[in-house]
């Protein structure tokens, strides 16, 4: 349920962002003499514009930090395991720009097979972005992407032939809805169904109390829904391949004045998991600070008293440290950019 208030979170953002991209894309247009009297048009590339603002942040192009020598996650075999709700939110994702398309783009003379490739390389260019830019690129994505992208061009010409043909619109929408129905039936068929417990910061985030930043002696409430947070908690949570190796001797302070560090402080002690390290837990903590400049992480009740360094990995992962940490400082130049 979280990628989903996450996802109205990010919705309220795109449609500032986007009503703000497209009014200057209008008076530009204006100027230039493209826009000469209002039109119902101009509805829908308002809606794709924010549309677009809104894809590209949900599916974290704003945040992806890229390498071509770095880890590339990805997997090749369709829906073996799939969760449903992803699948069928991802889905829905893409059935806007399928309808959206052919209302903006009018003389481009539209058909299924026009839609079809332009939604397959619209799917394909987020997957590799997303695999080269350190997060997992699957199958399950380009092929449901592509086919929501189809549903919606299918859907906008139901509507389109409605007045022409009633009876042909029917038949056609029958048929839309009764295809998507077999399909989906097999996703869930061979799915997982297993319930999809949150992890790691999710897990425990409604016991947050305060989420503060901390750079040069400033610090600055931020919210849990907040760009900086979700990063943190994604960090956290991919750790697998770090030897998490638990201390309990701190040297010296743990704050200073010279790094970026993000403190989280619980109503009530709390034990934190991750699926990716099952030898790792964070226990009885009623407080957490990162220090995003060493990739140390603190806990402890009432005080801090152990610690892990998040930079210390496996052989495996040795040869890709460089990378690695060149996508944890992403989190540093998040928080320094907040204070200037």
């Amino acid at each position: 349920m979280n990628y989903i208030m996450r996802g109205f979170v990010d919705l309220k953002y795109s449609v500032v962002i986007g009503a703000v991209l497209y009014a200057f894309l209008f008076l530009l247009l204006y100027a230039l003499k493209k826009r000469k009297k209002l039109s119902l048009k101009y509805i829908a590339e308002l809606a794709l514009c924010i549309y677009g603002v809104f894809l590209m942040r949900l599916v974290g192009i704003f945040s992806l930090q890229f390498s071509l020598n770095g880890i590339m996650s990805y997997n090749l075999i369709p829906f073996v395991g799939s969760s449903f709700v992803p699948v069928l939110l991802n889905f829905l994702l893409f059935v806007p720009y399928g309808f959206l398309l052919p209302l903006v783009f009018t003389s481009c003379r539209w058909n299924w097979k026009k839609i079809l490739c332009v939604g397959a390389l619209t799917s394909l260019t987020v997957e590799i972005l997303q695999m080269f830019g350190g997060r997992y690129a699957e199958i399950d994505d380009f092929l449901i992407n592509t086919f929501g992208t189809l549903a919606g061009y299918l859907f906008y010409t139901c509507l389109r032939n409605f007045r022409e043909n009633r009876k042909k619109a029917v038949c056609s929408f029958i048929a839309l809805a009764v295809s998507l129905g077999i399909c989906f039936s097999g996703i869930y068929f061979v799915g997982d169904h297993s319930e999809q417990l949150p992890e790691g910061f999710s897990a425990v985030q409604d016991n947050i109390s305060e989420l503060r930043i901390y750079y040069k002696g400033e610090n600055q409430t931020v919210s849990i829904n907040s760009d900086i947070y979700n990063y943190f908690t994604t960090q956290m949570s991919n750790c697998g391949g770090h030897l998490l190796d638990v201390r309990s001797s701190l040297d010296g302070e743990v704050m200073n004045d010279t790094d970026c560090f993000i403190e989280i402080r619980f109503d009530n002690p709390q034990t934190i998991s991750f699926h990716n390290a099952e030898d790792f837990s964070i226990s009885n903590a009623d407080r957490v600070m990162y220090n995003s400049t060493t990739n140390i992480l603190y806990w402890g009740c009432s005080d801090y008293q152990y610690y892990v360094d998040y930079m210390k990995l496996d052989v495996e992962l040795e040869e890709h440290k460089a990378d690695i940490l060149a996508q944890y400082q992403g989190l540093q130049e998040m928080i320094i950019q907040y204070f200037e």
